[in-house]
């Protein structure tokens, strides 16, 4: 097995039916036996519900006079056990491959720009995508955009449509027996909700202090347990679990066909397509090759879409779609006839100036001056000469921590995002380092006194 090959299969900190398992020579055999794999018993999923903020872009905070928190959106993630985990890596990575070849014969390769496991495609991210994307509106000079997103993705996705496109990708005509197995383990799934385990086992952490490697320690145990909260089944004909190791590639290989359609109606008025997961994007110019596409016809060629979406099985919210025209630097949204701005992949353009969507500097300083103000409490409660958690402070939220880590902080996204926008898209006015200048300032003004790293902090 490669070097690099290994990265990729590091074993996962957490507990689950199964014990904490390592990439081995034992496990390797076993991964990558068919015959293995056809008769294995997937454990069931572990489902948790993920919760994040939505922003109202009217409503500001106190905080750099940003959009703030209005409610919580969720979405429920399920995770392997160690021995499933290691599988669906292994079966995710070899799909993956074949969707790379599938995706480059049918001319399709540039468009679809999420989850490609593909060494010339390491190293760009939602911001060099974004960046690229950007760029080519600005080119254009005159263009219709629109942007959409499929609702509930991964929740809707039919199992039939996907089986065949699987089999499509692999080429084949029915699934060998291993690649059926581990088909049937993400749409026939089955799972338990993290709060009964922790209601029934207690709680991670206590878990770990106790030594216990995984949540029973026997068979026994666990038969136990189903006796008295029985499994969770999907039952439903469509769906497959967000947050396994094959998920995301198997979302991908479900919009084949779709990616095809757009990317032949976008090429015949010389456009520009890109899927990102569950959200998408048409530019179409004005004028193309001495032919002038007028609103009427771009609406035809939206309601075209709509068209594709239903035809492949796919889930779009109309309403919530957006449509904008762009002409020399104005952005016009076509439902409302309103000047507005496009929000792409965690940037927003308002036809001349860039910046980071409004959410990420906000957070930034949020979380930052709820450090602070913990910091503080425990400083009083305790009676400490100088304000605990500093390290963390300065590490996640000052110019110190730039370099520590592997990606650093948001200060180093920041920067990052400044560079690759002035190198990709050097006509744009981008401003991601304009939205963190006085980072230091604010900071120093929340802890009350001047921010001075000594060596060794």
């Amino acid at each position: 097995m490669k070097k690099n090959e290994f990265c990729k299969y590091i074993p996962k900190g957490y507990l689950h039916f199964d014990k904490k398992r390592f990439f081995n020579l034992k496990t390797e055999s076993y991964v990558k036996s068919p015959e293995k794999i056809a008769t294995h018993n997937f454990y069931p999923f572990i489902r948790y519900v993920s919760r994040y903020d939505k922003y109202n872009e009217q409503t500001t905070d106190i905080i750099d006079s940003r959009p703030r928190p209005i409610n919580s959106k969720k979405r429920p993630i399920m995770y392997a056990s160690h021995i499933d985990n290691f599988i669906y890596r292994y079966y995710g990575d070899e799909l993956n491959k074949y969707y790379n070849r599938w995706v480059e014969n049918n001319d399709i390769d540039t468009n679809v720009i999420a989850y490609r496991s593909k060494p010339e495609k390491r190293g760009n991210s939602n911001i060099e995508y974004a960046a690229k994307v950007i760029n080519e509106i600005q080119k254009f000079q005159s263009s219709f955009i629109l942007i959409g997103d499929f609702k509930s993705y991964f929740d809707t996705l039919d199992h039939n449509k996907l089986k065949h496109n699987v089999c499509e990708v692999l080429n084949v005509k029915r699934l060998p027996a291993d690649w059926f197995k581990v088909f049937r383990s993400v749409t026939k799934f089955s799972y338990y909700n993290k709060r009964v385990i922790s209601k029934y086992c207690g709680s991670d952490k206590k878990l770990k202090q106790k030594k216990q490697k995984s949540y029973f320690n026997s068979p026994a145990e666990f038969r136990k347990f189903k006796a008295i909260y029985p499994i969770q089944v999907n039952r439903n004909a469509c769906g497959i679990p967000q947050g396994t190791a094959i998920s995301a590639i198997l979302s991908n290989v479900y919009s084949i066909y779709f990616d095809v359609h757009i990317k032949k109606l976008v090429d015949k008025h010389g456009g520009v397509y890109r899927r990102y997961s569950d959200d998408f994007i048409v530019i179409l110019p004005s004028e193309n090759k001495g032919q002038i596409l007028t609103d009427e016809q771009f609406r035809k060629i939206e309601q075209q879409i709509y068209s594709l979406v239903d035809m492949e099985k796919l889930t779009i919210e109309r309403e919530k779609t957006n449509i904008y025209q762009y002409n020399q630097g104005l952005i016009t949204n076509l439902k409302t006839e309103k000047e507005d701005k496009i929000d792409y992949l965690g940037f927003v353009f308002d036809g001349i100036n860039v910046e980071m969507r409004g959410k990420s500097p906000y957070k930034f300083y949020r979380n930052a001056y709820k450090l602070i103000e913990k910091a503080k409490k425990v400083q009083r409660k305790r009676n400490l000469p100088k304000i605990p958690y500093r390290k963390k402070l300065y590490r996640l939220y000052t110019d110190w921590g730039i370099n520590k880590g592997l990606y650093g902080n948001f200060i180093s996204y920041a920067m990052r995002s400044q560079n690759s926008f002035d190198k990709i898209s050097p006509n744009t006015n981008n401003l991601m380092m304009q939205q963190i200048k006085n980072r230091k300032k604010k900071l120093e003004k929340a802890l009350g006194y001047k921010i001075s790293i000594k060596k060794g902090e």
